[in-house]
């Protein structure tokens, strides 16, 4: 294993060569990763290490958008500004944050240091939030309407048989030197029928191979690559308790002006001349709400019990509450920093805003904006 110095000075001085997969399960628990269940995540860890328990997110709510955008910024959602996937129409309410980063991404950095970036994306939707159109030199799907003779699944997003051949023909070119290749199905199985639900076990199964295909396709580019896999949340059952309405406390009606639900987790706009710690007293009073704090200025986080949810209900499976933080988290690769950053997030488990800085270190790339940590560091 290389000690830190070495693997922080670009790896025996040949960054230009390093290409790093970055991997993202949507809602994928990390406690499902075994032997038996995920063999080619498992094989893959060997030749790095993993987070064993798991990482954790940036910050509450632990849901999807929030989660990617800190993974390619390597900024808290405070600073990258999406502090929420529960979005409204055609727009986020200007006091819960942005729809798009604020900040810069890994694939801002890959295009000012002229490096060839991909997003190849199984929520479509990513790509606005992460802007992947102003920097990446392959996106998919491309920007527009869905091609309506992809198969998605019972959310809307395509499957991952789908992303699979756009994945294996980029991961062929070998000068594109970062690529983030998201599948969302997991997520949706969850979400549908609950993450303990043999169907949801295949799919967990059947994405493991899959990401096996991807790791068996670098093998001309493995001396030279790392493959890091991560997922943004973890998912629980859904608890059999009807959704949580803050709003419809008579207190909180009249002490916020706008509420938006995510999952686990909730947040509440502060009524003008109204002290956020008055609104967290308020909602903690509530039936099936765990805790509830200020959470930047004139804003409220709200956590529900373990299973619950606010707003609308979610038949299997939830997460955005502090109970679904964990992430997977592992990387593998025949790059010799491999194994250093594998030894060091089994040590100690990663934030999702470490992944970025620790890409960038790998390629050479500056991201003075992030407030995560490299891995490669000691």
């Amino acid at each position: 294993m290389p000690d830190g110095p070495r693997a922080t000075r670009a790896h025996d001085g040949e960054p230009a060569s390093t290409r790093v997969l970055l991997i993202g399960l949507d809602g994928f628990p990390a406690r499902m990763v075994s032997p038996d269940r995920t063999p080619r995540l498992w094989g893959l860890a060997a030749s790095g290490g993993r987070a064993a328990d798991g990482g954790l997110v940036a910050s509450l709510p632990s849901t999807t958008y929030p989660g990617f955008a800190s993974l390619l910024t390597g900024c808290r959602p405070e600073r990258h500004g999406v502090r929420t996937t529960a979005v409204r129409p055609g727009a986020v309410p200007g006091w819960a944050g942005r729809r798009s980063v604020a900040t810069p991404t890994l694939f801002d950095a890959c295009r000012a240091a002229g490096l060839r970036s991909a997003a190849i994306q199984g929520d479509h939707l990513l790509h606005e939030v992460l802007a992947t159109d102003r920097a990446v030199d392959l996106r998919w799907p491309p920007a527009g309407p869905l091609d309506p003779v992809l198969r998605l699944d019972a959310k809307g997003y395509p499957v991952n048989d789908e992303v699979r051949p756009v994945a294996l023909r980029a991961i062929a070119e070998p000068d594109l030197r970062f690529l983030f290749v998201h599948l969302n199905e997991p997520d949706t199985y969850g979400h549908l029928v609950g993450p303990e639900h043999p169907a949801t076990i295949a799919c967990y199964g059947a994405t493991d191979a899959l990401v096996g295909e991807f790791v068996d396709a670098l093998a001309p580019d493995w001396e030279r690559s790392i493959v890091i896999v991560v997922s943004d949340h973890d998912m629980e059952p859904a608890a059999t308790e009807p959704p949580i309405r803050l709003r419809a406390d008579p207190d909180l009606a009249t002490l916020t002006a706008d509420e938006l639900a995510d999952g686990g987790a909730a947040l509440l706009a502060v009524a003008d001349g109204v002290d956020q710690t008055r609104v967290a007293a308020a909602a903690k009073r509530v039936e099936g709400v765990a805790d509830a704090r200020p959470a930047g200025r004139g804003i409220v986080l709200v956590e529900a019990d373990r299973g619950r949810v606010f707003g609308v209900p979610q038949p299997g499976g939830v997460h955005g509450g502090p109970s679904t933080v964990r992430t997977l988290a592992l990387v593998g690769g025949g790059h010799p920093a491999a194994r250093h950053i594998g030894a060091r997030i089994a040590s100690r488990p990663p934030t999702l805003a470490d992944w970025a800085p620790t890409i960038a270190e790998l390629l050479g790339l500056a991201l003075p904006t992030a407030d995560g940590q490299s891995l490669l560091r000691d």
